[in-house]
């Protein structure tokens, strides 16, 4: 995985889109945090989305925990969860 600021990124980003074309992943930081990743695609132009073992143990450790404090909502399919995030809310 390769780094790079915002402003390397503006000067490089042609041999960063390189390295994402050989399967690399490029992250862009905003100082010391990660902002955005330029992905490689597939051949269809979906991005690969595929998360490390490490990420994907924080991601599951963050959703147990807004579960068990429920402020997270679980839904049957993404059928469901696309009419429960449209439906309009009522003002309190």
């Amino acid at each position: 995985m390769t780094k790079a600021t915002i402003t390397q990124a503006k000067t490089r980003l042609g041999k960063l889109i390189d390295a994402a074309l050989r399967g690399e992943r490029v992250v862009i930081m905003r100082g010391s945090k990660p902002a955005a990743a330029i992905v490689p695609v597939d051949s269809n132009g979906s991005p690969d989305l595929r998360v490390s073992d490490a990420a994907a143990d924080f991601l599951a450790r963050e959703a147990r925990t807004e579960l068990n404090a429920g402020v997270a909502q679980v839904h049957e399919s993404p059928a469901v969860f696309a009419s429960a995030v449209t439906k309009p809310r009522r003002r309190a």
